[in-house]
């Protein structure tokens, strides 16, 4: 298929819509009629474009999940402690530039497997948690979970900090639950 500015304008502005309604809404309240509404254009759009809410969604999280698929994919070839490091480091730009998405995330977690569209997210998010950990053992995978729901929570509602505060009260947050030593 071909597509031509204002098809690509049209789509571009359903996902900019959508974002703001499922941030502000949260994903399961929003209908596609409403992203249809917000965007100005029909719900037959929305539908020549997506296929169903849970495209539109995996659209709204492409890039952050694009990143996410580059972070792992770099992670995967260092050394465990390396990587853990890196993905410390690489994890906390992430929830502070995707901050939006994270706040869509939150709502997803407990349905997020049950949305195929989004597969590849949920298993780098898995790797992630991998990478976060450290180690083999049970509890520190424990801990990064917490880790990424803290971490996730906080660039939800950062209250007055800047980004580059809020990157660096993750960072540490981060680096005392993940690497005391």
């Amino acid at each position: 298929m071909t597509t031509t500015p204002a098809r690509e304008r049209t789509r571009h502005e359903i996902v900019r819509q959508a974002m703001g309604l499922f941030q502000g809404r949260g994903f399961s309240a929003v209908s596609l009629q409403d992203i249809a509404t917000a965007a100005g254009c029909s719900k037959a759009t929305v539908l020549y474009h997506f296929n169903g809410k849970a495209a539109v969604l995996a659209a709204v999280l492409e890039p952050a999940a694009a990143d996410l698929t580059v972070i792992v994919a770099a992670a995967d070839r260092m050394p465990r402690a390396e990587a853990q490091e890196y993905a410390i480091g690489q994890f906390t730009d992430l929830a502070v530039r995707y901050r939006g998405v994270m706040d869509v995330l939150q709502e997803l977690i407990p349905v997020i497997e049950e949305v195929p569209e989004l597969r590849q997210l949920v298993a780098d998010g898995i790797r992630l948690k991998d990478f976060l950990a450290g180690s083999d053992d049970p509890l520190e995978h424990d801990l990064a979970g917490f880790a990424i729901n803290g971490l996730m929570g906080e660039c939800r509602f950062p209250g007055d900090r800047t980004d580059e505060e809020l990157r660096r009260f993750c960072d540490i947050g981060l680096r005392r639950l993940l690497r005391p030593n």
